[in-house]
């Protein structure tokens, strides 16, 4: 098991899009992917071909009764597991986020406990910025994937990532790699003089492969579909595969 927790310090940069697709593409690649939702929002499941709207658990409902992470567990159309946040309202939010707190390794256990086949990888989405969810998340993880726009807004908000990972990171007891996706890249000089400073920044720690603006995106989220399958010709599937090969090359190297 190889688990990647996708994060980012704004919300709005396409994270869950992200998470969706890389774990569709994991699968195209015969490798076992489970992508678990841990943003309230509870919006993954959209991208994965939703779920019967009477359906409203999720890992948010697991707790002293239901302790199996299989029985919240859902396949899509798309080769990929999914476990979405769950509809329980906010009382249960509360419960669940309470139950995190008192518990920085809840996630982790939960993951060591599935049974999961040894070859899978985990994508975990986790709402932006500082939470419980991303403290379970970083503690579980064995990487870090974090997704910016190429836009001077989510340049500014860098350092405040690179603080939450060192934070976090920190206290997960064991040293965590980490890497930056620039999402929704566009040709305008802006965009472009933002990805250089980018580049300079992080240097090997971003993504050398840069997810490009497209309307297709958004129509591939309305037929609740990933990109990678609804238009795979299209430049962002295109790239988005490219960056799924450079993920499973590096945790090749790190097996």
């Amino acid at each position: 098991m190889y688990v990647i927790a996708v994060v980012s310090a704004k919300g709005g940069v396409g994270k869950t899009t992200i998470s969706a697709n890389l774990g569709a593409g994991i699968a195209q690649r015969g490798r076992p992917a489970l992508i678990i939702d841990l943003d309230p929002q509870n919006a993954m499941q959209w991208h994965l071909g939703g779920l019967d709207q009477n359906e409203c658990k999720g890992i948010s409902a697991l707790n002293a009764s239901r302790t199996r992470l299989a029985g919240v567990t859902h396949s899509s159309p798309y080769g990929v597991s999914f476990t979405p946040y769950g509809n329980g309202g906010e009382s249960r939010r509360l419960r669940f986020e309470a139950q995190l707190e008192n518990q920085d390794d809840w996630l982790l256990k939960k993951l060591q406990s599935a049974n999961l086949h040894p070859d899978t990888i985990v994508l975990l989405d986790t709402p932006p910025g500082p939470s419980v969810y991303l403290k379970q998340a970083v503690h579980a993880a064995d990487f870090l994937l974090v997704v910016m726009l190429a836009d001077a807004a989510s340049y500014s908000t860098l350092p405040e990532m690179e603080e939450l990972i060192a934070t976090y990171g920190g206290h997960s007891g064991a040293r965590i790699g980490s890497a930056y996706i620039i999402n929704q890249g566009a040709k305008r000089q802006l965009a472009q003089d933002v990805l250089a400073l980018f580049a300079e920044r992080l240097g090997n720690r971003m993504v050398p492969f840069v997810v490009p603006e497209s309307a297709e995106v958004e129509e591939a989220l309305a037929f609740e579909r990933p990109i990678l399958e609804y238009k795979p010709t299209n430049p962002a599937a295109e790239n988005l595969q490219a960056i799924i090969d450079w993920l499973l090359a590096g945790i090749a190297q790190r097996s």
